[in-house]
């Protein structure tokens, strides 16, 4: 069992027939950003830990950091052991350099070369995530967009148009930087669970984090900071959904697992409860225990 952190690709984009200005890109706001990108892209490639650590921001440094641990992998070294490369700027043509708050991006197309086999390289969308700490830009995080279902955006990129998708909420800078979370503990294992939530809306807190809540749905998750030897505590916050489809009744399963760095490995079930018929409570908290 193998429990993957989602790709963040989006499919559905669309394109206007507005050419691209000159302005688009603020130059100062552009070349802060771009030489914070570069700053943290040498890191990565000279697999630099310090130079690493002071080129991104420390929202996503405590991220990746406790992510890292929660699989049981060493911190910084996994943070380089990825085959793919980050992508270099030259030849792709920018977008929008666009800056909320403390919050900014950058947004190019063109071929976004991560390594790879040449004939993979194709015309993609790139956004360059930026967080401004003590009044300095710091690179944050990226994602390509694959234009590989969409054809006519791809093709009126490359006709020099103007991508409608730059006026939603997804390219807008968020205006606010996320909260730094705290440090997860180091687990003495790693560990995940599964979620099957329907007709009940359920947060799942755990070591201190919050998760996303699941409702008329079913989610899978690795847990930050995992389990420890002896005892552990799940809590579930529980909400009816407030209308079923008629015929259908609401159901919730939670099982929680220990999870191995061996993919060929199925993972342990350490934890299973489902919620009773009559109705699942509005909060309820589950020991689970773990010997040595």
């Amino acid at each position: 069992m193998r429990f993957l952190t989602p790709l963040l690709l989006s499919f559905a984009l669309l394109a206007t027939v507005l050419p691209l200005q000159a302005q688009d890109g603020d130059v100062a706001l552009r070349t802060a950003l771009e030489n914070a990108y570069k700053n943290w892209r040498q890191a990565m490639i000279r697999k630099d830990p310090e130079a690493w650590a002071s080129s991104i921001t420390r929202y996503r440094q405590t991220v990746m950091r406790n992510s890292v641990v929660s699989e049981r992998s060493a911190f910084p070294a996994a943070v380089f052991a990825s085959g793919v490369q980050p992508p270099p700027l030259d030849g792709l043509r920018l977008l929008e350099a666009q800056a909320v708050g403390d919050t900014a991006h950058l947004v190019y197309f063109g071929k976004i070369d991560l390594g790879q086999d040449r004939e993979l390289v194709r015309d993609d969308v790139l956004k360059l995530k930026f967080l401004r700490e003590n009044g300095m830009w710091k690179f944050d995080s990226n994602r390509i967009t694959s234009m590989a279902n969409a054809p006519d955006v791809r093709q009126a990129l490359l006709e020099g148009k103007r991508p409608e998708f730059l006026e939603t909420p997804e390219f807008t800078p968020p205006g606010i930087a996320p909260v730094v979370p705290p440090l997860c503990r180091v687990p003495d294992h790693k560990a995940g669970y599964k979620i099957q939530s329907f007709g009940y809306e359920t947060k799942v807190s755990m070591n201190g984090f919050d998760y996303d809540p699941v409702g008329d749905g079913m989610e899978q998750q690795m847990i930050i900071g995992g389990l420890a030897n002896g005892h552990n505590e799940i809590t579930l916050q529980i909400q009816p959904i407030a209308e079923l489809p008629k015929g259908e009744k609401a159901s919730l399963q939670i099982r929680v697992y220990l999870l191995s760095n061996d993919p060929e490995k199925p993972g342990k079930e350490v934890l299973r409860w489902q919620a009773p018929a009559s109705g699942a409570p509005a909060k309820i908290t589950l020991p689970i225990e773990i010997s040595r």
